[in-house]
């Protein structure tokens, strides 16, 4: 199955013991935001995860499919 690459902002800093409960995510802080980047197999997986952040405490602000390097190779094979 292919995975999809979503961002999701969230209101305000997350702090390292959060992000350590969040899993294989990366974490981008802006000014007012955090951008969470992450791969998910389907929406399921996805939905799960919003829910981990609601369950957190976090205030969520939008969610977002991105383009991803990884989005466009084929199962099975590695670039160059």
């Amino acid at each position: 199955m292919a995975l999809t690459t979503y961002e999701i902002r969230i209101v305000g800093p997350v702090s390292a013991g959060l992000l350590a409960q969040l899993g294989d995510v990366t974490a981008v802080e802006l000014e007012l935001r955090t951008v969470l980047t992450g791969r998910f197999i389907d929406q399921a997986a996805l939905h799960g995860f919003l829910q981990r952040l609601r369950a957190l405490g976090l205030d969520l602000v939008e969610v977002r499919s991105v383009a991803s390097p990884e989005d466009d190779e084929p199962q099975g094979e590695e670039s160059p």
